[in-house]
């Protein structure tokens, strides 16, 4: 096994020499590759890299600015190894970590997995304070421990590994930060590989911050939460709330002291007492274990709140998670401006006083007319197309489920008056949300009635899909899954289209298994809609979908021929 170590940086040449310094001290014996890829950085590591180049089998790679997310798959996409391990910058690696490592994939190979971190003697006080609160058992580190198993971990990026094979097929990682990290792990469960957690392959993480920085950061953490509950609700655990719930329960006990009850107060300064001891006790330092409890208050407000204010845009508002909070999402653009490695460091001033010169003016805005190819994605109900869209969402690909985001469109306000405008307040339920149940029993049997629903939630999906397609720009190609992709008209604006079809026997089993339903009512919704015939007339690619490993390969197959569209 042949390790690739990907380490993206950004004007930070002095943890480069730290972390390159901590490596030469490994007992790891076999060959490996260093990737350095620098992100745009003002300030490289250049010097540092040619001072090692001797010592170490180091390719160094510089690159426009697109995030930590888009360099990782940058650096995996050079490297030569059949297994990668990714560190962050500020890390400093344990002489025996790539033992620990390769003897973990010996004994129990996994293709994903993810280390803890700990603190050096040599970090300083604060450092060491919030190292305590992100990895204590009394905190959300414990809290994130206790709620994902060993073996179902999601590997946090600034300590983990991939296989090659499982980078390929997943694309790596997405351009959201933070979060980038959950994301991949989620899709990597999605396509059948198995993430754990290497106990004993820890690295020591300075987390650069201080006070306000860790602040910004537990934010943006709680944030990026609620975006990937939306995106993965079978994955989103009563876990997540915890921190929100903390705030909100001392918010309530301080309103509580008012009227003369203090019990839950007392629990809270009980809690941070706790946080004192333990902390001082674990570092030997109760000016540490003081600077603990400061970690931890900021910890736990700063991520409750962004939860909290996450949950309410994401869920309540139904906004895109790239307008809502675009301070989350890169733009991914990964063109390299030079590769310099260790074979040609003496050079590298030389190309550095190239690189650092501004792009061409004309490319940038030739690459904002690229619009990405849409791929139309249809079926009969039982056909298994949401299994087809799943999958393509663990490739990194983003889709557009029409059904359930014209559910969010008929939840806001406008489109609720408009209907209530031709339907009657008869059609309300409580809080004056839609009866969907009602309103469909009003338009399953009326034609004329349809057609008034449908003019008025079409031009409306239609308009919040256009929105989707301009928040998802950098992406080559989406996909919109429609099961009325043809009736509605709207594969008129797909590049492509893809239609799964399936037995008969098969759909109508596959549906009696998913709804309380009957074989006469299911076989009427199938003779509502239009035949399989009708579709691949008009569809380019057609996927069977009756066996998921022969889906699979078909899936794959459509996806390498869509790189040429």
């Amino acid at each position: 096994m042949y390790f690739s170590i990907i380490i993206p940086v950004y004007n930070r040449p002095d943890e480069i020499n730290e972390l390159l310094e901590s490596l030469l001290q490994s007992t790891y014996t076999d060959d490996y590759e260093i990737v350095i890829v620098e992100d745009g950085s003002t300030i490289t590591c250049e010097e540092v890299v040619a001072k090692y180049s001797n010592s170490l089998n180091i390719s160094y790679y510089y690159k426009e600015n697109s995030g930590p997310g888009d360099s990782r798959n940058f650096g995996m996409q050079e490297a030569k190894g059949d297994y990668f391990i990714i560190f962050d910058s500020d890390c400093i690696i344990p002489k025996q970590y790539l033992k620990e490592v390769e003897k973990e994939l010996k004994s129990n190979y996994v293709d994903c997995f993810g280390g803890p971190d700990k603190a050096l003697k040599s970090f300083s006080n604060i450092q060491k304070a919030i190292n305590f609160a992100m990895t204590s058992f009394l905190t959300t580190g414990g809290i994130r421990g206790g709620s994902e198993k060993l073996n179902k971990f999601q590997p946090r990026s600034f300590n983990m590994g991939i296989s090659k094979k499982a980078f390929i097929d997943s694309n790596g990682f997405g351009n959201i930060h933070p979060g980038e990290d959950p994301d991949l792990s989620i899709r990597l469960w999605k396509l059948g590989y198995e993430t754990r957690l290497f106990s004993s392959a820890y690295v020591y993480h300075k987390r650069r911050i201080d006070w306000d920085k860790f602040s910004i950061q537990v934010s943006k953490f709680g944030k990026a939460r609620p975006i990937l509950n939306s995106w993965y609700p079978e994955y989103s655990k009563i876990t997540y709330w915890f921190p929100s719930l903390f705030v909100l329960g001392f918010l309530v006990s301080f309103v509580l002291l008012f009227a003369l009850f203090d019990w839950a107060l007392k629990f809270y300064f009980a809690y941070f007492v706790l946080i004192f001891i333990v902390s001082s006790i674990q570092n030997r330092n109760p000016l540490i274990g003081i600077l603990s409890i400061v970690a931890v208050w900021k910890q736990f407000f700063g991520y409750g709140f962004g939860f909290l204010k996450s949950f309410f845009k994401i869920n309540i508002l139904k906004k895109e998670p790239q307008v809502a909070f675009p301070e989350l999402f890169f733009k991914i653009n990964s063109n390299v401006v030079s590769k310099i490695t260790s074979t040609i460091i003496p050079e590298i001033k030389e190309i550095s006083s190239l690189i650092s010169k501004p792009s061409n003016i004309v490319d940038k805005e030739v690459k904002n007319l690229i619009k990405p190819k849409i791929i139309g994605l249809t079926g009969g109900i039982g056909s298994g197309k949401t299994t087809v869209a799943n999958y393509f969402q663990s490739k990194g690909i983003p889709v557009y489920i029409s059904d359930v985001e014209a559910k969010k469109v008929m939840a806001f306000p406008e489109i609720i008056s408009q209907i209530v405008a031709i339907f009657g307040t008869d059609i309300l339920g409580e809080n004056d949300t839609l009866n969907r149940d009602k309103l469909a029993s009003i338009v399953f049997n009326n034609p004329d009635k349809l057609k008034q629903l449908n003019s008025i939630v079409h031009p409306a999906v239609k308009k919040h899909f256009e929105q989707w397609v301009g928040n998802n720009k950098n992406f080559p190609y989406l996909v919109k899954e429609a099961a009325i992709l043809f009736e509605s008209g709207s594969y008129k604006d797909c590049d492509a289209i893809i239609t799964v079809c399936a037995p008969m026997e098969t759909r109508i089993n596959r549906v009696l298994e998913r709804d309380a339903s009957t074989r006469e009512k299911v076989l009427q919704r199938i003779n509502n809609q239009i035949s399989d015939d009708e579709r691949i007339a008009k569809s380019q690619y057609i996927i069977t979908n009756e066996n998921f490993d022969q889906t699979k390969i078909q899936m794959d197959n459509i996806l390498n021929l869509l790189k040429d569209i």
